[in-house]
């Protein structure tokens, strides 16, 4: 049999029995030869393993002993969110723009902040606002919701809520979409 074409390539394999002068290299070849096995791969760490199994275990133990640690450290403070109830209101549904979203906020504010005159417990969040939520399908209005109130939200004022926020025709968008605004605080 003859030679073979790929003889002739250059190998990009390491070849032990060749001696490569690198300058400054010396203290080191020891770490390097070291760390590899015979195929030319890189050994095992078992020291290295346990360690990464020990933070492991010791994450997943303090993830159980105080479970929603992780949680806030991943996402923030937790915002209380009270359901409102909505009515619908019919009539012609504008069409879904940026203008008419703020037109229908616009509209809802005054009558919401009506509402919410004489609650003495109301609370605002870190920002100075009471913030509601609204979120719309297709079909129209699904749901409404009042963030950051610590006390109960009393039902009158539940219902009065709902009510303002459900005698808008707002605009239906092509997807689920949720638009919180503040109705006390925040931009006009």
């Amino acid at each position: 049999m003859g030679r073979k074409y790929s003889d002739d390539l250059p190998s990009f394999k390491k070849d032990r029995n060749v001696e490569v002068e690198l300058k400054g290299q010396e203290r080191f070849d020891s770490w390097i030869e070291d760390g590899e096995d015979l195929q030319y791969r890189p050994k095992a760490r078992p020291m290295m393993r346990m360690v990464a199994l020990l933070v492991i275990i010791l994450c997943l133990t303090w993830s159980a002993a105080n479970p929603g640690g992780v949680k806030r450290i991943l996402v923030g403070p937790d915002h209380p969110r009270v359901v409102l109830p909505i009515g619908i209101v019919s009539g012609e549904t504008p069409e879904w723009t940026e203008a008419n979203i703020r037109t229908s906020i616009s509209t809802v504010r005054p009558r919401a902040q009506k509402c919410l005159n004489g609650w003495s417990e109301m609370t605002t969040n870190d920002d100075g606002m009471v913030v509601v939520e609204v979120s719309l399908t297709p079909e129209g209005p699904e749901e409404a919701a009042i963030f950051d109130q610590l006390a109960e939200v009393p039902v009158p004022i539940q219902n009065c809520l709902g009510t303002a926020i459900g005698s808008v025709a707002w605009p239906l968008p092509t997807d689920n979409q949720s638009i919180p605004f503040p109705i006390v605080g925040g931009p006009e």
